[in-house]
C-alpha cells in the first residue's frame, strides 16, 4: 500500500473516525447527554475496528493474492502490534495516572478517590485489561477489545483463507451470542466490525466491482443507521447496520473518485495522528469544558493537543531504529509462541 494509493485514503477514514468521536464527547460535555442523534458520534469507534481489521489483513493477503505463501506467526505478529500501539498508550496512562492522583486530578478519576484503587486501576490498564468505563482516560477500553482481538487475527486470516462459510459463521455466531446468550461481551458484539474490514480488504486488493457502489451504499446505510440512532437512545457498538455503514465506508478507499477526496492533505494529516487524537483528548477536553472553557475551543485544544502528542510521543516512537529494538524484545520474550500457526498456500489464481 503506498502512501499516496490507498493508505492515504484510509488516514482520511481515520480522520473521519476520530473527529466523530470528538464531537461525541464534545456533545456530552456541553449537554450532558449523548442520547440519539448524538450518538451517532460513538460510531466514529466502528469505522476505526473495520479499519483496523482492513490494515491488519490488507498487506497479508496481498501477498497471498500474489502468489506467495504466507506463514502466520504469533510471535512476529503480536511483537509488532503491541510494539505499535502499546509505547504511547502507556505514555498517555502513565501521564494522566500522575496527573490523576494530583491536586490537578482529572473528571473521569473521580469514582476511584483513594490511591489504592487508582494504582490497581493503572495495573490492569497497563497490560489492556480495561473494562468499559476506564478511570484515567474512558477511551481507553476500546484498546483492550483491539488487543484481544489480535490474539484472534492469525486464526481469523486463516479460516477467512481457507474457508469463506466458516469465517461468516463466526461472525454470526458472534452477533446470536450478543443478542440471544446470556454472554454479551463487548468483544463477541464488535469483532463482525473488525472482521468486515478485512472482507473491505480483500475486495479492495482484487479491485472487485463492488467498490463502484460503495460510496452509495454507504452513504444510504449511514443515512438509514442515523435515522434509527435518532430514535434510538442506546449506542451499543454491537450495531450491525452500524457495521455495514463502516464497511462500505472503509470499501470506499477503493475508490479513486472518494480517495482523492480522503487524501487531501490537512484531512490525512489529522488521519496520521488519530490515534494520539484518541488517547489524549477526552480527559483534556472534559477537564476544560468543566472548568468553563467554551466546549467547541476545549475541542480544539483537546485535538491540538493530540497532534502535539504525536509529534512529541508517537511520532518518534514510531522511528525504525526504536520499533526493531523494542519488537526485538517482545518477540524474544514470545519464545512459547515462537512455533508458526499455520502456512496459507497461495491461490492457485490471483483473482
Amino acid at each position: 500500500m503506498s502512501r499516496n494509493g490507498h493508505v492515504g485514503a484510509v488516514e482520511g477514514l481515520r480522520a473521519v473516525a476520530v473527529l466523530a468521536v470528538v464531537s461525541l464527547h464534545m456533545v456530552r460535555v456541553g449537554y450532558g447527554s449523548t442520547a440519539g442523534w448524538a450518538a451517532c458520534g460513538a460510531r466514529g469507534v466502528d469505522l476505526f475496528f473495520a479499519i483496523s481489521g482492513f490494515c491488519l489483513a490488507y498487506p497479508s493477503l496481498r501477498t497471498w493474492r500474489a502468489g506467495v505463501p504466507i506463514e502466520i506467526s504469533y510471535a512476529r505478529f503480536l511483537a509488532r502490534r503491541i510494539g505499535r500501539i502499546g509505547p504511547p498508550y502507556w505514555v498517555a496512562l502513565f501521564l494522566f495516572a500522575l496527573l490523576a492522583l494530583t491536586p490537578v486530578g482529572l473528571p473521569t478519576a473521580s469514582t476511584h478517590p483513594d490511591a489504592a484503587s487508582a494504582l490497581r486501576e493503572l495495573g490492569l490498564d497497563a497490560v489492556f485489561l480495561t473494562n468499559r468505563a476506564p478511570v484515567f482516560d474512558s477511551s481507553f477500553w476500546t484498546l483492550g477489545i483491539e488487543m484481544r482481538w489480535y490474539l484472534l487475527f492469525p486464526l481469523l486470516l486463516w479460516l477467512y483463507v481457507r474457508s469463506r462459510l466458516g469465517f461468516f459463521g463466526v461472525g454470526v455466531a458472534c452477533y446470536v451470542s450478543y443478542f440471544f446468550t446470556p454472554f454479551s461481551v463487548a468483544d463477541a458484539g464488535t469483532l463482525p466490525c473488525f472482521m468486515l474490514g478485512v472482507v473491505a480488504a480483500d475486495l479492495v486488493i482484487r479491485r472487485h466491482p463492488a467498490i463502484r457502489y460503495a460510496l452509495p451504499l454507504a452513504l444510504v446505510t449511514i443515512g438509514v443507521a442515523a435515522w434509527q440512532q435518532a430514535h434510538d437512545d442506546s449506542s451499543d457498538l454491537a450495531n450491525p447496520l452500524w457495521h455495514a455503514a463502516a464497511f462500505f465506508a472503509v470499501l470506499t478507499a477503493g475508490d479513486e473518485r472518494v480517495a482523492r477526496v480522503l487524501r487531501f492533505a490537512p484531512l490525512a494529516f489529522v488521519g496520521v495522528a488519530s490515534y494520539s487524537i484518541y488517547l489524549v483528548h477526552e480527559p483534556i477536553l472534559e477537564s476544560l469544558g468543566l472548568a468553563g472553557l467554551p466546549v467547541p475551543i476545549a475541542a480544539l485544544v483537546s485535538i491540538a493537543s493530540g497532534l502535539a502528542f504525536y509529534e512529541c510521543v508517537e511520532r518518534p516512537m514510531l522511528r525504525p531504529e526504536f520499533r526493531a529494538l523494542f519488537e526485538g524484545s517482545l518477540f524474544r520474550a514470545f519464545r512459547f509462541f515462537r512455533p508458526r500457526v499455520a502456512t496459507l498456500a497461495a491461490p492457485k489464481t490471483s483473482s
